[in-house]
Parts: structure tokens; sequence; C-alpha cells
């Protein structure tokens, strides 16, 4: 059960449309299914029928976390070993708390990999709705060879993206630019030259498959220590932006395609550990995911006479 109170807005809003807005996950019909039967209230009444709420009335939603937020019943563990933990992520989960958009305390997926693991130390992020893999240590010692790894650039991570326009004029690239990140925002821009509290980046890309007729392409890319949203930026910077991203891609081509979470999906590591390292037998181990993991997101129209490069 949550308790939450509606917030000043310029308008008022009817219960369900408030509900949803603040769990978008949330199942329309199911939330429509708890109205009738008197699972919600408001100011402490049980209500039936989409009424209009105002400023700071209380909402008592008797509806589960696992449903509110639309919680996997059970996680997908990639690898594990007494060092690391590999666990594929769904699209809508925060990875941590790390998140400014995690007013509402929802549950995160470092917190269900710690009610299955209660050793386990998150490694590194992915945005919300970026689904695949995430690493977490097991250990100290892990967490910081791993660390001391990534800033050699020795670990890389391995992605399946699928972007607008099939007219690459490279088909392989390696894009080398440099990245600052609005904090008020979270809005990245790319500058070809080094700016203040610009970083450089480095982001390497294949294109794997191409759709000439509906004008998409689905690339392989490998970055080492990725800022954020890297990818997505510096993608829509040279004019091949991600489908399905409301913020950097293009919303009348997010509409055509159907799509409105980022199609970006982290699908491997390519580990390069020193000699010494304690982690260094997992050079010789592939860690990744089949594509069916990412495929349930994206819909099999996507492969549909695709031309493979």
């Amino acid at each position: 059960m949550r308790i939450i109170y509606v917030k000043r807005n310029n308008k008022n809003f009817k219960l369900a449309d408030y509900i949803l807005k603040e769990f978008p996950l949330l199942s329309k019909s199911f939330l429509f299914k708890s109205l009738r039967n008197k699972n919600i209230r408001v100011n402490d009444k049980k209500v039936t029928q989409n009424i209009y709420v105002h400023e700071n009335d209380k909402l008592e939603i008797y509806i589960t976390d696992e449903i509110l937020f639309n919680l996997p019943k059970k996680l997908n563990y990639v690898y594990t070993d007494k060092n690391i933990i590999v666990v594929f992520k769904p699209q809508g989960i925060l990875s941590n708390n790390e998140d400014s958009s995690n007013i509402i305390n929802e549950p995160t997926l470092n917190d269900l990999v710690k009610k299955d693991y209660n050793d386990a130390i998150i490694c590194h992020r992915l945005d919300r709705n970026t689904a695949g893999l995430l690493m977490f240590a097991r250990n100290i010692d892990a967490l910081n060879e791993i660390k001391s790894a990534s800033l050699k650039n020795k670990i890389s991570k391995v992605y399946i993206t699928y972007v607008y326009k099939a007219n690459f004029k490279k088909d392989e690239d390696v894009l080398e630019k440099y990245i600052k990140t609005d904090k008020t925002n979270s809005f990245s821009k790319i500058y070809d030259t080094k700016i203040p509290n610009s970083k450089k980046i480095y982001t390497k890309y294949k294109v794997i498959y191409k759709n000439i007729e509906k004008d998409y392409a689905i690339l392989k890319v490998i970055i080492h220590n990725g800022k954020t949203h890297q990818i997505r930026a510096q993608l829509a910077n040279i004019s091949h932006p991600i489908i399905g991203d409301s913020k950097y891609g293009i919303n009348s081509v997010n509409k055509k395609f159907k799509k409105y979470k980022q199609l970006l999906f982290s699908c491997g590591y390519i580990f390069d550990f020193d000699f010494n390292s304690n982690l260094y037998y997992l050079n010789n181990i592939s860690i990744n995911i089949d594509e069916k993991f990412y495929k349930e997101y994206i819909g099999s129209e996507f492969y549909e006479n695709s031309s493979k490069v």
C-alpha cells in the first residue's frame, strides 16, 4: 500500500490520471479494477468513481509494489560466481536510488538483487528505460578491481541499439567527441572540442542490420567508461537518434515506430583484466545475453526486410 499527496498543479486531475502519472508502469485496466473493488481511498474515504482530485488530497492506494511498478516476478541472472553477479535489468526499473526521479522511493534493481544476494554491490548504472546487463560485485576487493579496471578502460560494455535513418556515412566508426551534462535537467551535449567541465568520450559503433524501406538501422556499440547518456547523445549528434528516445530522439519518428522508450540494450561485457588481477579469469568467460532478452521489447516487425551488413 502506498500513500501519496496530490501536488500542486495548474489544473485539476481525474484520480486515475493522477495515479497513472505518478506510477506510469501501472496497468490502466488494473487501476480501474482496483477502483471498482474499493482499493483506493481519497482523504480516508473509499471511492469507486474516477473523481477529480485536488492539491493536498491524500490518496491511499492498496496495490502491491510489484504491480504498481511492474516489477519482474523473477530476475534473470546471466552469470554469478564468488566475485561478481550479472543480471538483466528490464526497461522501466531504476538501477539504484542515485536518481533524482526516484521521489516516491520506488523499488530499484539494486533492492531486488539484494533480496537474492545480500552481499551484492552495484558497479554501474543503466538509465531507467535502458534494458540489459548490470554488474554487481560480491566483495570489496572485487569492487575495487572492477573500478580500477574501468578507469584503465579494461572493461568494455557492449550494446545493441536501433536508430533512425539507414544512410550511414560509415558503417563502422569510432566517434571521438567531448560531452558535458547539465545536472539541472540531466541533458548531455556533444562538442567537437574540449570546453570547461567537458569529458572526452569514445563511442565505437558498427552497423549490423539496415532496413532501407523503413529507414532504420541496428547497431552494435562499444564503450568503456560511459558518461551520462553518452550513447544516446552521441548517436543523436550524428543524426541517427535512437528510436523511442524521448529526450534525444524525434517525437514523430517514435510515433511512427510506436516506440516510446529508447531501444538501447546493454548486452555484454568484454574484460581485459591484468594478469595479476584476482578477476583475470573473467577475460576468458563470455558474458552476454541472447537476443531474445531484448527482442521482446522490439517486435518482429523490426526484422522484416532487414539486410545484414
